[in-house]
């Protein structure tokens, strides 16, 4: 006999702002029921907020089901976006990050896929407790991971801002993906890097422990950001998750005001792509 399927309830809320020292917002962010992504551009006036976008877009036009089609998703986005950077000289070198998660199918069940290219960020809150979920790929936080430098060190390392992996700087790119059994009462966060280099984790976890709707979290991340000093742009997209029972199709959703728009290999130290930043 088969268990009857529970229901599932998703809100959610995003946030975006450029900040107080920058021209133009690079970041871009897309969410519908099931799939919820952001990414951080880089490459001079045009190429980041082009990057960004066409990396979102694709994945998200790509509709993944499946955790296979889900890094299919973000490999083919790599694809488009190094493409576009190698076809255009005005684009030459842009790049993003990406983080994304996605509901999809595994064998009979409905799981959690995650996936990561660059360092922006996907957190869950869950019983008080905050989880980084994602690892960054940047220089220094592969020093911290190696035991050659410490959290203090990196917060001024020359070489803070140097990404080692991100989407469409080469033609091929390693994405790390997690899966994540769906458990109730979950809260997901996903925000670039202008949100954690301006909050630490007990300021992101004070706020994620506010009970109000996502869209209401995701602005309020941002303005702390920004009253911290708003150096780069900032973006945060809130996911509330409320599952009873055996989790198989969502049955009950709600959105505010977006529209759609386990295992780590690690890259060599020496190669990087640098983001500009006002510090």
């Amino acid at each position: 006999m088969t268990a009857p399927a529970r229901q599932m309830r998703i809100r959610w809320g995003g946030a975006s702002d450029r900040g107080l020292r920058r021209a133009e917002n690079q970041d871009a962010m897309y969410a519908d029921i099931g799939l919820f992504v952001v990414a951080d551009g880089m490459g001079g006036h045009l190429g980041g907020s082009v990057a960004s976008s066409l990396a979102v877009k694709t994945v998200a036009a790509n509709s993944p089901s499946t955790p296979a089609e889900l890094l299919a998703a973000v490999r083919h986005a790599n694809q488009v976006v190094h493409h576009r950077s190698t076809a255009h000289a005005d684009l030459s070198g842009m790049g993003t990050t990406l983080c994304a998660i996605a509901v999809v199918q595994q064998d009979d069940n409905r799981v959690w896929c995650l996936v990561n290219v660059g360092d922006s960020r996907v957190y869950r809150y869950q019983g008080g407790e905050l989880t980084q979920l994602t690892i960054d790929h940047n220089f220094v936080a592969e020093m911290i991971r190696a035991g050659d430098l410490t959290v203090e060190q990196a917060a001024d390392h020359p070489r803070r801002n140097t990404l080692t992996r991100a989407i469409g700087v080469e033609p091929d790119v390693v994405v790390d993906d997690w899966i994540l059994e769906l458990t109730g009462n979950d809260r997901f966060l996903l925000c670039t890097d202008g949100v954690t280099n301006e909050l630490d984790e007990s300021d992101i976890s004070e706020l994620l422990d506010i009970d109000e709707h996502p869209s209401d979290v995701a602005r309020a991340l941002v303005r702390q950001a920004n009253d911290r000093g708003g150096r780069d742009n900032s973006t945060a997209l809130v996911v509330d998750v409320d599952i009873e029972g055996v989790a198989h199709e969502p049955t009950s959703t709600q959105a505010d005001g977006l529209q759609p728009d386990g295992s780590t290999q690690r890259t060599p130290r020496r190669r990087g792509w640098r983001r500009p930043r006002s510090r």
